[in-house]
């Protein structure tokens, strides 16, 4: 019998393309979790404002990663119980329609909390597998707490509530309440806030905070991070280290002596164009995980 002679050279093609595909495969299937994610962004801005996308091109990146992922389209501007029953039904048209039994949810600052909110007290633990929240103030934020007794000091509380509701509404919110968006993040609501609203034992929770350092490029970023630091130390200028803990901390640091700031960790980069994070490995490695846990 004659076997066919096949040349080293067509062999190690061969193994080439066969690695290739396989990497491919991988590639596509790295954020393939078992259940949807669900991005929940936070105040000041939507998720479905086309020019200037809250999230970047992060939930493109991770399709192409095999994640089935979705944003929340609740409002810029809206008490964290209203967002949270909007979340709510999101939700449950997302479960609908793919047919899954929970969600993984990734929120982003006050997005953190309305889905604590909506998890807890409107019976959704038995829908949700995974809460990670990123840079949410779950403390509070003095931030919030110095804007709010300034406004009230100035006596222009007001008509910046005023001016505020225009931008929301400009950018497509529903009838924003300003002023309890803002109230809803001050350290001593969120006392009452963490007391009323109790972790769910079958929901697995991680959070993430970064910090940014007192050199870093922006100077109206650098003002606030300056604020923050006096009163509650480490901070990205929104959040302090110590608010954005919660369960199964994790610190993000960056590649360069920046540091990171609230908008860096989120990728909006339309807001802070001075790191070099990369934003896309950050929530590709977060979902990456999830999915090797099983969620």
């Amino acid at each position: 019998m004659k076997f066919l002679k096949i040349s080293p050279i067509l062999l190690l093609f061969l193994g080439f393309a066969c690695n290739y595909e396989k990497k491919i495969v991988q590639t596509r299937e790295k954020c393939k979790t078992k259940y949807p994610v669900i991005f929940v962004h936070g105040i000041a801005y939507r998720d479905d404002v086309g020019v200037l996308p809250y999230w970047s091109h992060i939930p493109k990146v991770l399709r192409k990663h095999g994640a089935k992922v979705y944003l929340s389209h609740t409002q810029a501007f809206n008490s964290h119980i209203d967002n949270a029953i909007l979340l709510k039904y999101r939700i449950l048209d997302i479960l609908e329609t793919t047919g899954a039994e929970k969600v993984n949810i990734i929120a982003h600052s006050k997005g953190g909390l309305e889905a604590r909110w909506m998890i807890s007290r409107l019976d959704m633990a038995d829908k949700v597998a995974s809460l990670s929240t990123i840079a949410s103030p779950h403390k509070g934020s003095s931030v919030a707490d110095s804007i709010l007794n300034s406004l009230k000091i100035k006596n222009k509380t007001q008509l910046v509530v005023k001016i505020v509701e225009f931008y929301a509404s400009a950018i497509g919110d529903r009838e924003p309440n300003v002023l309890e968006a803002a109230e809803n993040l001050t350290v001593e609501y969120m006392s009452h806030f963490n007391e009323s609203v109790p972790k769910m034992e079958n929901v697995y929770y991680q959070s993430y905070g970064c910090v940014m350092n007192p050199y870093y490029p922006l100077k109206y970023l650098l003002s606030a991070q300056n604020l923050l630091s006096e009163k509650e130390g480490d901070n990205d200028s929104q959040v302090s280290i110590e608010s954005a803990k919660y369960d199964n901390f994790i610190l993000v640091e960056s590649p360069d002596g920046f540091g990171l700031s609230h908008f860096d960790i989120a990728g909006m980069r339309f807001i802070s164009k001075s790191s070099s994070f990369d934003a896309e490995k950050f929530y590709i490695d977060i979902v990456n995980e999830l999915k090797n846990s099983g969620f």
